[in-house]
């Protein structure tokens, strides 16, 4: 794994110190006259810090989440730099993360997934065991048409049935042949089944996936005779390959809906549902349509966390020696009101807010850097 990763880690450091400039004082925001801090590129054997850029890896779905997060840490704290940020996959994100510490590794990771156990364990194998793991607000994937269009209410039964590339038959699984969605069931309209999906390996697609997709076929009867949990899997996350499914990179997914001929659906953050500012309208999706008070209640079942994961080996110890300047103080604005609070900019952009408890949680654990426990 950390050989497959090493040589995009190195590329993005060296991008990252490309525009970095050697900082004054110990710490952001201090003020106090101390010892420079040089790139890489010049470092010495005084270095405090090898960087004083932090590199940040994202999915595709929470690239706007981190960039916004990157733009006010490097407005609220002096002398901090903008940090690097790179926008892949969720699980190459994770992936990268976890490739080991150092220099040319990333130091923060912001998915719309939670790190699984296997992905953990790999991180220890790869020598990063001091992690924490914030949660910074709640999003959901949505199903989106463009404003004046036809939107149909529609359960995940049926998106599943209109998608899946084959359906049941008799007792045989055979090519998925409906063509219009008035086909799957009555009430839906007479228009051609043609959905705008998230590419394969992104974070709002694994959700697709998860809260859509497998929890509309869970309860189709041949699939339920599946004994092998692979192979029932499949058939419910492996799409149609023909003129119905579109898939696109996560962050093209508003652009292509906008160009596409009309009755054309999209599957969507709700962040980004959000920034479309009022071009798209939500389908409503198994009686629940997705609203920050929905999602916040958990009534919108197709609801999510963002994570924010961070190396606090790389941050900087007592006496000012670490890989990168900035760790701490990134994990205290990402958990702060004025960015995931009520008003706050990140639910201004889409995120619904955690409750207060949990949010005041989130604060203790950045201000304290606590280790995730599982």
């Amino acid at each position: 794994m950390r050989r497959t990763f090493l040589p995009m880690i190195a590329a993005l450091v060296a991008l990252g110190a490309a525009g970095a400039s050697a900082q004054t004082g110990s710490g952001l925001g201090s003020g106090s006259g101390a010892a420079p801090v040089p790139t890489p590129a010049g470092a010495a054997a005084s270095s405090l810090t090898l960087r004083d850029r932090l590199i940040i890896v994202s999915s595709g779905s929470s690239a706007g989440i981190a960039q916004l997060l990157a733009q006010n840490f490097a407005e609220r704290f002096d002398g901090a730099n903008l940090p690097h940020l790179r926008a892949i996959g969720s699980s190459q994100a994770l992936e990268m993360f976890c490739a080991g510490t150092g220099v040319q590794t990333p130091d923060i990771a912001v998915t719309t997934r939670r790190m699984p156990r296997a992905m953990v364990e790999n991180c220890t194998a790869n020598g990063v065991r001091d992690i924490v793991e914030l949660q910074i607000g709640l999003g959901a994937v949505v199903l989106a048409a463009r404003r004046g269009e036809v939107l149909p209410s529609v359960s995940s039964r049926q998106v599943w049935s209109a998608l899946a590339a084959e359906q049941p038959v008799e007792g045989e699984f055979v090519p998925n042949r409906f063509g219009s969605w008035a086909d799957i069931g009555p009430g839906l309209p007479r228009l051609p089944i043609r959905v705008i999906v998230p590419a394969a390996g992104s974070g709002t697609r694994m959700l697709f996936e998860d809260l859509i997709l497998e929890a509309g076929c869970r309860h189709v009867r041949d699939i339920r005779l599946i004994f092998e949990a692979s192979y029932r899997h499949g058939k419910c996350v492996t799409l149609r390959n023909d003129s119905a499914v579109i898939p696109v990179p996560a962050t093209d997914v508003p652009a292509r809906l906008l160009a596409a001929p009309p009755g054309t659906l999209a599957v969507m953050s709700y962040d980004q549902l959000v920034a479309s500012g009022g071009n798209f309208l939500a389908v409503t999706l198994d009686g629940d349509l997705p609203t920050a008070a929905s999602i916040a209640s958990g009534s919108y079942e197709q609801s999510r966390t963002y994570y924010l994961y961070a190396k606090r080996q790389h941050g900087r110890n007592v006496q000012g020696v670490g890989v990168v300047r900035g760790l701490r103080e990134f994990l205290n604005e990402a958990s702060s009101e004025q960015a995931g609070g009520p008003g706050g900019y990140l639910s201004l952009a889409g995120l619904v807010p955690l409750p207060p408890a949990d949010r005041a949680a989130q604060r203790r654990i950045a201000e304290r850097q606590m280790l995730m426990s599982r």
